[in-house]
């Protein structure tokens, strides 16, 4: 089941669906103290994809990440390249 929206009670954020043959989503995050950040996740945005998002978020990863699903489920790691923030 793929969703459109995630909620987090410290963070404001954007989700923008890229039109590219891939699955590919911008996850834009506001925190509440003013730092923005990205998260780009390169799977279907799911239940068990929110889920890791907000692992990350209540983990304090604020920074940005590409988020890629493995066979051993969701793996993160910082990206090089400056990823669209919110607006």
């Amino acid at each position: 089941m793929t969703t459109e929206s995630i909620s987090h009670t410290f963070f404001h954020i954007e989700v923008e669906g890229l039109k590219t043959p891939d699955q590919i989503y911008l996850i834009k995050i506001l925190s509440i103290d003013g730092r923005r950040f990205t998260y780009e996740l390169r799977a279907a945005l799911t239940e068990e994809a929110v889920k890791y998002v907000k692992t990350l978020l209540d983990a304090v990863v604020f920074s940005d990440l590409i988020i890629e699903w493995t066979g051993d489920g969701f793996e993160a790691r910082e990206t090089r390249e400056n990823l669209k923030k919110h607006s």
